[in-house]
This record gives structure tokens, sequence and C-alpha cells, in this order.
């Protein structure tokens, strides 16, 4: 295994970059951290949600309650 990720240049993969993508997958399509938990054999929730469950999601809703706000706060000056 670290031959071929060496050929292919992605010696940083790991099995724990795996597990990584496969929580934070199981999480993007909807699944509960509970499933996610069960999968990775973790008995603690809060190991999946907090070490492997990616949270780098931009969600645009929060910028457009923000625009709403600040329309309506400006609107009222």
């Amino acid at each position: 295994m670290r031959t071929v990720r060496a050929c292919l240049k992605l010696d940083w993969v790991t099995s724990h970059t795996f597990r990584k993508t496969l929580a934070t997958l199981l999480d993007g399509q909807g699944l509960s951290a509970r499933i996610g938990a069960d999968q990775l054999g973790h008995a603690q929730v809060s190991m999946t949600q907090d070490v492997y469950m990616g949270r780098k999601v931009i969600h645009t809703e929060v910028a457009d309650v923000l625009d709403r706000v600040v329309s309506t706060t400006t609107a009222f000056q």
C-alpha cells in the first residue's frame, strides 16, 4: 500500500483519511452521526462528530439570513 501511495503521490492518504472521508460522506447524505459511529466502531457519537466528520462546509443559507437582516436594518436608518 505504501508503494502504491508513493507512486501515485498520495503519501498523505492513510486509513484514517478513508475513515474521515466515510464519516463525512455519510453525514453529507443525511445519515445520523449514530449511524456513522456504528459503522466506524465508535461507542461515543461525539468521537465521530468531533474527530471524523468534516465541518468545513459553507452554508449559503447563513449568508442569505445575514443579507436579509442587514437589508432590513439599513432600510430603517
